[in-house]
Parts: structure tokens; sequence; C-alpha cells
């Protein structure tokens, strides 16, 4: 387990846990699967303001995603927190104070729809499991209750038995982001969105990193001063 605050909620409910240092996730487990066969099992928690801020910044998708799927058989992404979607224009919104207001990461405001297509796109293309919880409690109930099926010998599971002879898993079609777009993403006002755009004006890192202002500027959403930001952030 990769928290601390993490494993005080654990303990309490008879999960055995310890805390470690895990390359990717907050919390895994081996669970037992078919025949005993050991299953590694990745669990990500965000709070909800984590989550937008590893979109703006491509952290997830370009860093974090890859390794999960990559070091688990099972990975969930657990969302911590409450939100909805403002009821007249769909602006994304969260309690505080008893009341709703606006999410936003520094002077950014973002679309409810933006979020849930965000999730979406994890679930579809990467084959990613998305759970959401209200707040720490629930988030190590639901926890504990993932540790205690995963701990159940296979054929004790009754209601997998049903589908077994129909249900078939989907391969994952999740693609790696190139490491042209992951590096564009951490330039200064770029962002993991801009980054799509990058990659498609720029056959190579190379060719990005030399590239002039008068080239950054022919990519959609990158004007004078942003350019000449990018610009300057490579020649350090």
């Amino acid at each position: 387990m990769g928290s601390a605050d993490l494993l005080d909620h654990l303990k309490p409910l008879g999960v055995a846990c310890e805390l470690t240092t895990l390359p990717f996730g907050d919390v895994a487990l081996v669970g037992r699967g078919e025949g005993e066969r050991p299953v590694p099992v990745g669990i990500e928690v965000k709070t909800v303001g984590d989550l937008l801020n590893s979109m703006t910044t491509g952290r997830l998708a370009g860093h974090q995603l890859p390794g999960l799927l990559a070091s688990y058989e099972w990975v969930w992404l657990l969302v911590e927190g409450v939100y909805r979607p403002d009821p007249a224009s769909g602006i994304l919104q969260t309690l505080k104070g008893g009341a709703w207001a606006p999410m936003t990461t520094g002077p950014r405001r973002y679309m409810y729809r933006d979020l849930e297509s965000f999730l979406l796109t994890l679930v579809v293309r990467a084959g990613l499991h998305v759970q959401r919880t209200h707040g720490r409690g629930e988030t190590a109930r639901w926890l504990a209750a993932l540790d205690a099926w995963w701990g159940k010998a296979w054929d004790e599971h009754k209601s997998h038995h049903a589908l077994h002879h129909k249900a078939s898993v989907r391969p994952r079609t999740f693609v790696p982001p190139s490491l042209l777009r992951r590096i564009a993403a951490e330039l200064p006002g770029v962002g993991w969105e801009r980054s799509g755009a990058v990659a498609e004006k720029f056959r190579s890192v190379r060719e990005m990193v030399v590239a002039g202002e008068a080239e950054w500027r022919e990519v959609e959403g990158i004007g004078k001063k942003l350019s000449a930001q990018i610009v300057g952030a490579l020649g350090e």
C-alpha cells in the first residue's frame, strides 16, 4: 500500500495491509484467480481535483496509466469526491461549505462532460475500471470489499458461474502515447490536450525541439506569446 492515510482507514476494518513504496498505483493486492493463479490488482486513488490536474498535465494518460496496465492484470481508477454538472450550464461543480461551486485549477473551469468523456475513454480504450466514492471512509470500505472479493477462492464466487461460458474479455486497445507527445505535454502552456496537435505537426522530437516560433504558431491553439515561451523553454 502506498498511502499512510489509507492505511489508517483500512486497519480498523480488519484489512491486513502494510505501508510500502509502489512504482505505480496507490494500492496493490494479489488476488486468487482460477486454479489459484495469483492475480496482481492495482488501484490508483485520485480526488476529483487530482484527476483534473492529471488531465491537464497529461500525467495520468502519459505516465501513470501505461505503468499501471503493465504492472497489474486488473486496474481500477478510484475517483474520490462529490461532484455534479451545473443544471444550467453543465460546468463541473463540487460541494464547498455546503453549497455547489465550480471546480477549478487556477483560473480554469471544467465542463462535466469533459471529465466524463475522459473517464469513458479510459474505460473503453484502455480497459480501465472506474469506481467513484464520496470520501476517504467510503474509499476504505470499497477497498476492503475489493480485497475480500479477491481473497476468496475462485469457485466461491457464485455469480460468475452463470457468466463463465458466455462472457469474453475484450483485449485492451490502449496504445501508450508517443515520446514526442509526452514531452510536448510538459512544455509551458501545452498540456495534454494541445500535445495531440503538436504531435500532428512535428514528425520527431528533434524536429519539435529545433522548431522556431513561426512553426509553433502553426499548431492549433498556440499563438505568438505561447510560441515564444515554448521556444525559450526548449532552448534552456
